[in-house]
């Protein structure tokens, strides 16, 4: 899955230097199509007259491969676009196959000018998006946003996407990246023991250090995280100073400008947060604890928060209580000139499927995609793979898990006051880097002024 950063995200650089070694390094030489061929062109693609229910002119009988990317998602959720698209085009063949070696298998493909007409380009072992942006290798998707959408020809297919779904999907000034999954990101509490304690979930920055009184006072520590992946912090962190701050200074963290961190509205929400380690209201050894481990500890009610996203809850599978009644968290009003108000989320569409400029029908890649935006196939990507898909207007299944049902409604109750951290897959050493002196944050080790002036040294680095 894409929508888990891990601390071993391989970099441009480092995917680059992996090619190097491979058979076909001579032929790739530093990218994505390999060094010898001429900018992409658009392929001499299959297609007849669009028309009604055919927007993109799909050629009778022009036979369209999808290569899906085998990860946690699993594979069956593909089925069902499958067989809508079959049922548009009877006369299609359609070869759907699944591989969790995407680079490898790929690559070479590319290079020959062959490749598959959709790709869930995903994985650690994904192609290089900075490569393949720079080969003009990705087919712009434009029209498939301007095309009516499968199950309301009223509606274009812009108009059922979830907020910054376009724009994490662009790339060199083009929408070239069909992020499917959509995820919510911050932290998390057990809506069933704030009931048990007569907790209610406080709108104040305020109120939520009461509420961290009351439960040291409890004997629950309010707060624990994974310290062996101090990223994790990086959500909740980013979600306050959007909070405060807003879309400003998180695009510029995004795009590592100059007086990002240092901006004295993001210092003033680390400082807000600085209250939690400085009262010591941290759980003891959490420095030491990897995902699992301190999510446990949440689940045996030993802390009442925890760092995560939208998987969380499938992560823990069995180990989840019953009647925990899992449910995210949004950020508290932090000062009196908050940007956004209460209910802002950090949110960011993940898992992402191309279509390669040079695939042989271009036009069954663009109408296979739209299939898998109908209502139909968002629903049930959510009812099996646990999470929420980009299309807005998408169902979530009647025995929909607790955790899933309160990022449904808080995304519902943020509106457009919704921002997503891309940070870590534009650099993600400088990433974690950032993420290493949160954890120096967490355990009391660096005061707020002090993350934000090494945040914005690194970050200066990182730029150059």
């Amino acid at each position: 899955m894409n929508d888990r950063p891990s601390p071993l995200q391989p970099t441009r650089r480092s995917v680059l230097a992996l090619l190097a070694l491979s058979p076909v390094a001579g032929a790739l030489a530093g990218c994505a199509t390999g060094g010898t061929r001429q900018s992409a062109a658009p392929a001499a693609t299959p297609t007849g007259a669009a028309a009604a229910g055919n927007p993109f002119g799909v050629a009778q009988g022009a036979p369209i491969e999808v290569v899906v990317f085998d990860g946690g998602y699993g594979q069956t959720y593909i089925k069902l676009p499958v067989e809508l698209y079959q049922g548009k085009h009877p006369k299609a063949k359609i070869t759907q196959t699944a591989t969790q070696q995407i680079q490898q298998s790929l690559q070479p493909r590319f290079v020959a000018g062959n490749p598959p007409d959709v790709v869930n380009n995903s994985g650690s072992n994904a192609i290089d998006y900075g490569a393949l942006v720079k080969d003009e290798a990705l087919l712009p998707l434009l029209p498939l946003l301007d095309a009516p959408s499968w199950s309301d020809p009223a509606a274009k297919v812009r108009d059922t996407l979830r907020p910054g779904v376009v724009e994490v999907g662009t790339h060199g000034g083009q929408f070239t990246v069909l992020n499917y999954s959509y995820g919510a990101y911050g932290a998390w509490y057990s809506s069933a023991l704030f009931k048990e304690k007569e907790w209610t979930y406080p709108q104040t920055w305020d109120e939520y250090l009461t509420l961290c009184d009351k439960m040291a006072t409890a004997g629950i520590a309010p707060w624990t995280y994974p310290g062996q992946f101090p990223y994790y912090m990086f959500w909740w962190l980013a979600s306050m100073i959007y909070k405060v701050a807003g879309k400003e200074v998180i695009d510029k963290i995004n795009n590592l400008e100059k007086d990002a961190w240092t901006d004295e509205r993001a210092v003033a929400a680390l400082k807000a947060f600085e209250a939690i380690p400085a009262n010591g209201w941290v759980l003891k050894g959490s420095s030491g604890l990897n995902h699992t481990d301190a999510q446990m500890q949440f689940l045996l009610g030993k802390a009442g928060f925890v760092p995560g996203g939208s998987w969380l809850e499938k992560e823990m599978g069995d180990s989840v209580p019953a009647g925990f009644d899992m449910s995210i968290c949004r950020v508290p009003s932090i000062t009196a000139n908050d940007d956004r108000p209460f209910g802002a989320l950090c949110a960011k569409a993940g898992e992402p499927y191309i279509v390669p400029r040079s695939a042989k029908n271009t036009a069954g890649g663009l109408e296979f995609l739209r299939a898998m935006l109908s209502d139909e196939s968002a629903a049930n990507f959510i009812a099996q793979a646990g999470t929420l898909s980009s299309n807005r207007r998408a169902k979530l299944p009647k025995d929909a898990k607790h955790g899933l049902v309160s990022i449904d409604a808080a995304l519902a109750e943020a509106g457009d006051n919704v921002f997503g951290v891309t940070l870590d897959t534009r650099d993600s050493r400088l990433w974690g880097d950032i993420a290493k002196v949160m954890g120096r944050f967490m355990n009391g080790d660096v005061k707020a002024d002090q993350l934000a002036k090494e945040a914005q040294r690194l970050t200066d680095a990182a730029r150059g």
